[in-house]
């Protein structure tokens, strides 16, 4: 953050005015603060975070006609509307009408603050397939929903509207503030050509020198304390590891690292730091040194013992207990933001998912259990017993850290596609808990040093979980504590219509680009070394890629016919089975799925 760097030094210099290295390193920092980014040129969506809360209270005032307050709340990343005077623009023109209940021009101005879609439904008459009585049910309101989209889209398109016709004066107090927060961040120079690398043998790795990315990745982890090694199989992230981790310790940026990964690549790991560095004092536990009857013996090995690197598999990371206070305080701090959403979900009454409230109420417990789990541990606590943190482990290198990207997250956006699984996994929520622990330690980002050749490949909550794991305190200073306050900032959310597995045309909610494009990728690069085989000399054949269209025989157009059938009626004597259980039923996609992945993997099965 160069703009940062120049006010310390600024500040500094105001006792100092006569430091002359100090008014280089000023100089020299001016010169790199990007350019700033002018009013016209900036992407903006209503609701975010970093733009003043009574901005958009201005706005929707002259938008509706009448006095509103809009503000914001950041621990429930929650913004609340105070309107006494509610006229025709919110009765009315910016209403929708549902069967059960009437969404105002305020309820509307809500959504489109949070990017949110009210759930409206209608009732509908359907028939028992196993009793043949008819019952009334409650099921989504498209057509209403679909009016309720269009009008909220036009309150946030009114907001673009606005902003363009403020004065020039509020347009640069707004892009000053904009350039502030997310235009200043500038990657360095890592160039690492001039370490010298003192007790690394090459003779016996067999090579002549370093390649000069691999220079360049160790340069920005020992100057970084860490960051993202994304790059392209084969090109040399196991010897940055070991080159990287030894470096930290021998300079004394890392008492006792701590490298990870798979165990089918754990051995070549440990091999090659052994060959890099014959000397080092490395621990390299076997399969049988995590058994239950050996884990004691191995974690106090761990504690009490001076190593330059501690390798080990994910599983044997896994089985490393974590510090309770430190899940404690992660879990808790979860269950917040999980109750305050509930609050808000209730708040919000009928207009609210019913999906996303019992997703909530099911997380709560989950989150519930493992903290009364845990206050049982400390409660019960043996005087013997060795965590993470007591090991004193304070950098940590994952390779093929992709293992790891199924952190928790929380989001009101329970019906877009395409964010994974907000509830994570236990596996994901282990390693958080041990990057937190040496976070806390040094009071800094970072941390560890996370290496993978598909750092993002699905979904677009992987990036922001990579900043989750790494930057936290970056992104405070942004203003942003959860993924909805990201998106607000980074991305563009649309709502379209596809054809569904019925052949049915249906909406779906995606969020589909990136906005600000430039400031989130110098945030990402700022802790990132991403490289190709090209980019690093390696000669590599050209891969020609040819699709054969198969298409499909009778007997497979004719299941698929029964399975479209099934999908949208239930009816498993299509499928050749018994009617289904009430489980079943809610499970009847899956099933579906079941049944075509088996069919379509052996075609003979259709002759």
């Amino acid at each position: 953050n160069v703009i940062e760097k120049a006010e310390r030094i600024e500040s500094w210099l105001l006792d100092h005015p006569d430091h002359e290295e100090a008014k280089q390193s000023l100089a020299a920092l001016h010169a790199a603060t990007p350019t700033p980014i002018p009013f016209a040129d900036l992407d903006f969506n209503l609701g975010e975070r970093w733009i003043p809360a009574k901005v958009y209270g201005r706005f929707a005032s002259e938008f509706f006609e009448t006095d509103i307050n809009v503000s914001y709340h950041s621990n429930m990343d929650e913004y609340s509307i105070v309107c006494d005077r509610k006229n025709a623009n919110i009765w009315h023109k910016y209403a929708v009408q549902g069967e059960f209940r009437r969404y105002d021009g305020i309820n509307l101005l809500k959504h489109a603050l949070h990017n949110t879609i009210p759930d409206i439904n209608k009732s509908k008459e359907v028939t028992d397939k196993v009793t043949g009585e008819t019952k009334t049910i409650k099921v989504r309101d498209g057509h209403a929903i679909q009016v309720a989209n269009a009008k909220i889209e036009e309150i946030r398109q009114g907001f673009v509207d606005w902003l363009g016709r403020t004065p020039d004066t509020f347009k640069q107090q707004l892009s000053d503030r904009y350039n502030r927060l997310f235009n200043c961040f500038v990657r360095p120079n890592f160039d690492g050509t001039h370490q010298t690398f003192p007790d690394l043998d090459l003779r016996r790795l067999g090579i002549a020198d370093l390649y000069k990315s691999q220079k360049d990745a160790v340069w920005m982890l020992k100057t970084n304390g860490g960051g993202i090694c994304d790059h392209e199989v084969g090109a040399g992230k196991t010897l940055i590891m070991c080159t990287a981790a030894y470096e930290m310790k021998r300079l004394g940026l890392a008492n006792k690292p701590m490298i990870i990964g798979l165990k089918a690549n754990v051995f070549d790991i440990a091999d090659t730091f052994r060959k890099a560095y014959p000397n080092a004092r490395i621990l390299y536990p076997g399969k049988n040194d995590f058994s239950k009857q050996n884990r004691q013996r191995i974690f106090n090995d761990i504690k009490n013992n001076d190593w330059d690197c501690i390798i080990i598999t994910h599983e044997q990371f896994g089985m490393i207990p974590q510090a309770l206070e430190i899940q404690e305080a992660i879990l808790q701090k979860e269950m917040d933001s999980v109750e305050e959403n509930l609050e808000v979900l209730r708040m919000q009454g009928a207009e609210i998912s019913r999906g996303m409230l019992k997703g909530l109420e099911k997380r709560k417990q989950t989150l519930d259990a493992k903290l009364q789990n845990i206050q049982d541990s400390i409660a019960e606590r043996k005087d013997d017993a060795v965590d993470f943190k007591m090991m004193g482990i304070d950098h940590l290198f994952v390779d093929e850290s992709h293992q790891f990207k199924n952190l928790m997250f929380n989001t009101r956006h329970d019906r877009v596609s395409g964010l994974g699984n907000p509830d994570g996994s236990q596996r994901a929520l282990n390693m958080l808990f041990a990057i937190r622990t040496i976070q806390e330690r040094s009071g800094k980002d970072l941390g560890a040093t996370f290496l993978s050749g598909t750092t993002i490949s699905n979904s677009l909550t992987e990036l922001y979980l990579l900043f989750k794991y790494l930057r936290p305190q970056a992104l405070e200073k942004q203003g942003i504590n959860s993924f909805d306050a990201w998106a607000a900032v980074f991305a563009k959310k649309s709502t379209d219509y596809e054809f569904s597995i019925t052949n049915e045309i249906i909406q779906k909610e995606r969020f589909r680009t990136f906005i600000k494009v430039p400031e989130l990728a110098a945030f990402y690069a700022e802790i990132c070394d991403f490289r190709t085989a090209k980019d690093i000399g390696i000669d590599r054949p050209e891969k020609n890629e040819i699709l054969h269209n198969i298409p499909p025989t009778p007997e497979q157009e004719e299941f698929i016919g029964k399975l479209m059938e099934f999908a949208k009626t239930g009816n498993a004597t299509l499928l050749g089975r018994a009617p289904l259980s009430e489980s079943e039923e809610k499970a009847k996609m899956l099933i579906a799925t079941d049944y075509a992945r088996k069919r379509f993997k052996n075609v003979v099965s259709f002759r």
